[in-house]
């Protein structure tokens, strides 16, 4: 009794114990940090990756030039505003709108800040080596700083060309909504305007996100574009524009500031996810803070008491202390209000302590990048820390006599520094304020060194794809510069990490090379790539070729594939019990020591390395649909099909070719290009020579005694037919076996085979067969009676039309010729692949084979086939294939520089359609239908970039697919260009169950209707 309340005692110990744990990891998930997976810019001076910007940063590059006084969207040469300065992208235009699926109509509507966006955050996304299935798969929401609305503006003050493209072009909800709806991706999706502050509050928001597990990844950034002088006439308004044209930021003469475009992404998730993931990590936000200046003696006054305690605030969340951080990208604008107070917060938190804590300010280079600039400051300060220097800032010639630099660890370096710090993480603080009082501070930590461990002989095989042949072929050009400087090892980790870590697009390369130069080569000169279309999941027929396949040391290539030596080596243990010979010795034998010239050597070598092949492929995600054997390869495609185990296996094979060998040797073969009936015509009269296979339609083989078949041999040529003796001694599947099949049935007959899981197509029957059918007699008869190869293939294939591969697993392919004349014979076109080759590499054979496969467009399992690299590999960005898409250069110029002159919103729109499509009341009924069909279809196939020759008047617009917005905007052409109402109701019901025919007619009704009630709209006359 006494022992009771003790047990309630630890019981209430164990309980208090959990709850201890369940609240500390409560408080851990809320207070962890967040790691940078990746990251993108597209900044000034035509800078487009993180190295271009690095570099500028640290050869004090400035990048700020003569604003142009245009809205024509182009950044050639020209004349320019000498009196207004601004860090501009060398492109703002130009869109590759074809890869991301998107019209030319709508991408000429969608303002360049979400172009940037989605063409940046796929950079960033594969700078953090993830894909978009991976994204998908997990839950990732998306955070945009924006807030410029030039092109928006500039499409209002035409009324006349708004369209249902306009709203979603321009709405800054937008700029996110299309990045999560482009990629598929499910958790929040926002934009976040607070003025310059915009895209490290997003940052902000997104870490906190994480940390309540609302997302697992995020997609974060800011941009900004200047576009219209009047977006620059209101900033100047507000903020002071530096006179002298540049940031001077802490300097003495600082005058104001720059306005800069820009647009800067990374990839986020949580610290504890990228480690479980083995994710490279480029830095760790471990705090952020955010606040508002409160009432201050004007709005857009800063606030000394808020940013200090921002500072603090932030330090708490990243649980560091103010002397941890050694670097400092300050908000920095360069106005001689704001840097003074600014420093002085800074003073206040960090600047105690010995080691030298360096500010510096990235808008010194390029500008105020606005709604970017915070994460342009972000990106700059984890570069600082992935290279432990940190670059100078510019036009410092004299600090401001205003900052106090006395007592402090503070430095506002004028060249480039080392990075100070003692043994721990190094910390960098990064500000951003918003000119609204919006206000936010991050502390980030340099990502812990990774331990590379390369792979000195992984193979060279380099998978590149793009969504069109220019973009792959300039894609491989430029892996052949990254390549080129690489040694073998490295070479090996690239393309590793280009198979693991891209999106597979679909219009493919796949280049092999046995050394680093012959890939470098191939990746120069790769011009014809192919396009697997919307290509059906594959379904592959596996075919196990049998005796003739065989070489000296065809175990090479084998041995180094650890999935491939494991089942040799289970198959070793059986042969060594079964027939007393290593299989290993004579799969490794060089030629002066082979023993696979006989027969019982060869039939259970060539069974293990095609087990061994097909464990390799099904590793690499080739998997079987359904398989074939040729002779001996039977027994081998049933154990690969479930219906016999391994040990099953040999134990027939070995007997079958002990058996071979004792009575088939001293015969010959010989295969004729001739159909099967027309060779048993040429054996009439005598029974010696038998049919030994029927690999083709017009590929036979006789068997038999050597002198009866060389002259039915000759008798075939006489006729005219091909014939070719086979480099055999043996007279397989001859009468020469007859005797010992008997023998050979009985004990099979003691193997009991299973349904199977994977269906079987025998070369005994030339029909598919169930493990009931493998009995003693049938493999009596596998031995000796003729090979039913060519049936055997057209039944596999006509049972099952989604067979699109056909692959021949063996040391060496000689099937290949007669499965593309069975599968032509049945008009089916199949992608053909094989395994290994005679005395060829790997590139040239198993390498070979793979990249078939991924251009017939394979989803291979590309961790297997090249294994993951072992760190971050720098990998080349996707080369965009941009066009121009930008308002129409009419309305461009009508519109230079008088906005104030908007046109009201009932100003009829100019009709951009056919001249056909206005309504001429003395047109009859029949000719006004045709020509509203051809309005139609040029309208669909307008939409889905198609010549109209393949928009079909009677087929169902729902099969085209078309979305939403393209509908609605093809019922404002129509109505704007007919100049008849069409009413919803029956737009809809036409377009889900009608043809293109159909709906015209729909507008025929409503024209005749309109004429009657006369309601119409504008005047109905082009």
């Amino acid at each position: 009794m006494t022992t009771e309340p003790n047990d309630d005692r630890r019981a209430l110990l164990r309980q208090a114990l959990r709850e201890i744990r369940t609240l500390r990891a409560t408080v851990d998930s809320h207070t962890e940090p967040a790691a940078i997976l990746g990251a993108a810019v597209r900044m000034p001076s035509g800078i487009d990756d993180l190295g271009a910007y690095w570099s500028a940063l640290r050869d004090g590059h400035d990048a700020i030039t003569p604003l142009f006084d245009s809205e024509d969207g182009r950044r050639t040469p020209r004349i320019a505003d000498s009196s207004r300065f601004a860090g501009l992208l060398a492109e703002v235009d130009g869109f590759d709108a074809e890869f991301f699926g998107i019209s030319a109509a709508e991408a000429e509507r969608m303002d360049p800040q979400q172009r940037l966006v989605l063409e940046v955050a796929w950079e960033a996304m594969e700078d953090a080596g993830l894909t978009p299935a991976e994204l998908r798969a997990a839950t990732t929401g998306v955070f945009l700083g924006v807030y410029g609305s030039d092109y928006m503006m500039m499409q209002f003050a035409d009324p006349s060309g708004i369209n249902a493209y306009t709203a979603p072009g321009g709405a800054h909800s937008i700029v996110a909504n299309r990045l999560s709806y482009l990629l598929d991706l499910s958790g929040p999706s926002m934009a976040v305007d607070t003025a310059c502050s915009s895209s490290l509050m997003a940052v902000h928001l997104a870490v906190r996100a994480l940390r309540n597990r609302d997302c697992d990844i995020a997609l974060v950034g800011g941009v900004n574009t200047i576009l219209s002088p009047l977006s620059t006439t209101v900033t100047e308004k507000v903020l002071p524009l530096a006179p002298g044209g540049r940031c001077r930021t802490f300097d003495a003469g600082a005058e104001g500031i720059v306005r800069a475009e820009g647009c800067g992404m990374v990839v986020l998730t949580r610290e504890s996810l990228a480690k479980a993931e083995g994710r490279s990590v480029r830095a760790l936000i471990r705090g952020t803070a955010a606040n508002h200046d409160g009432r201050t003696n004007g709005l857009t006054a800063p606030s000394p008491r808020a940013q200090t305690d921002l500072l603090r605030r932030a330090l708490r969340d990243a649980a560091a202390q103010p002397a941890d951080v050694v670097y400092i990208e300050a908000h920095g604008t360069g106005t001689p209000l704001g840097d003074p107070i600014e420093f002085d917060a800074l003073r206040a938190v960090y600047g105690a302590g010995d080691e030298p804590c360096p500010v510096g300010a990235v808008k010194t280079n390029f500008g105020h990048q606005e709604a970017a600039a915070g994460i342009a400051g972000l990106i700059k300060a984890m570069l600082v820390l992935e290279h432990d220097e940190v670059p100078p800032n510019l036009h410092l010639e004299r600090p401001n006599p205003e900052l106090d630099l006395t007592g402090t660890r503070l430095r506002l370096p004028r060249g480039r520094t080392p990075l100070g710090g003692g043994t721990g993480p190094k910390l960098a603080a990064i500000s951003s304020f918003g000119f609204g009082g919006a206000n936010v501070h991050a502390v980030l930590a340099a990502a812990p060194r990774e331990e590379v461990d390369p792979h000195a002989e992984g193979a060279l095989l380099l998978p590149v794809s793009a969504r069109s042949a220019v973009s792959a072929r300039a894609l491989a050009g430029r892996y052949a510069d990254l390549l080129a400087a690489a040694d073998h090892a490295t070479a090996a980790e690239i393309c590793a990490a280009a198979a693991t870590r891209r999106a597979h697009l679909p219009v493919r390369l796949c280049l092999t090379g046995d050394t680093v130069d012959e890939l470098v080569d191939r990746a120069r000169t790769a011009k014809a790539a192919r396009h697997i279309g919307n290509a059906p999941r594959h379904r592959t027929l596996f075919v196990f070729s049998g005796q003739g396949s065989q070489w000296p040391e065809m175990g090479r290539l084998l041995a180094d594939e650890p999935i491939a030596r494991a089942e040799i080596d289970a198959c070793d243990v059986l042969v060594r019990k079964l027939a007393g010979w290593s299989l290993w010795e004579e799969l490794l034998a060089a030629e002066s020591d082979t023993r696979l010239h006989r027969t019982d050597i060869a039939q259970v070598c060539i069974a293990a390395v095609e087990l061994a092949l097909a464990a390799l492929w099904q590793s690499w995600g080739v998997r079987p649909a359904a398989v074939v054997g040729h002779s001996m390869g039977e027994i081998v495609a049933a154990t690969v099909a479930g219906m016999l185990t391994r040990e099953q296996a040999f134990e027939i094979l070995v007997r079958r070719a002990a058996l071979t060998e004792r009575h088939a040797r001293g015969g010959a073969m010989c295969s004729i290009a001739l159909p099967a009936a027309a060779v048993t015509e040429l054996l009439a009269g005598q029974s010696e020579v038998t049919i030994g296979a029927v690999n083709g339609p017009r590929s036979t083989v006789i068997t038999g005694p050597a002198p009866t078949v060389r002259r039915i041999a000759a008798e075939a040529s006489s006729r005219g037919a091909s014939t070719k003796e086979l480099p055999v001694e043996y007279a397989f599947h001859s009468t020469l076996l007859a005797t010992c099949a008997p023998e050979f049935a009985t004990h099979a007959d003691t193997v009991r085979a299973v349904p199977g899981t994977i269906p079987m197509y025998s070369t005994v029957t030339g029909k598919r067969v169930t493990g009931e059918h493998l009995t003693g007699a049938h493999w009596a008869a596998n031995l000796v009676d003729a090979v039913l190869f060519a049936p055997a293939i057209q039944a596999a294939l006509a049972d099952d039309a989604a067979l699109t591969t056909v692959l021949e697993v063996g040391p060496h392919p000689v099937l290949i010729r007669d499965i593309a004349s069975a599968a032509g014979e049945l008009d089916r076109s199949v992608i053909l692949a094989a395994s290994l080759r005679r005395d060829r590499s790997r590139s040239e054979s198993l390498d070979h084979s793979v990249a078939e496969l991924y251009l017939g467009g394979h989803d291979l399992n590309w961790s297997a086939v090249l294994g993951a690299p072992s760190g971050r590999v720098p990998l080349p960005h996707y080369p965009w294939n941009r066009s121009r898409h930008w308002l129409p250069e009419r309305r461009v110029a009508e519109e230079q520089h008088v906005h104030a002159t908007v046109r009201p919103a009932t100003a009829k729109r100019r009709p951009s359609g056919p001249v056909a499509l206005a309504r001429a009341h003395h047109v009859d009924r029949p000719t006004r239908l045709d020509a509203l069909t051809g309005f139609v279809r040029e309208r669909i196939a307008r939409a889905l970039r198609k010549p109209i020759t393949e928009i079909d008047e009677a087929t169902p617009i729902r099969d085209y697919g078309l979305e939403s917005l393209v509908v609605v905007e093809m019922k404002n052409e129509i109505e704007s260009e007919s100049g008849t109402v069409v009413p919803l109701a029956q737009l809809l019901e036409v377009l889900e169950q009608g043809s293109a025919r159909d709906l015209a007619k729909v507008i025929v009704e409503a024209e005749s209707a309109a004429a009657v009630t006369g309601d119409e709209v504008g005047s109905g006359s082009l």
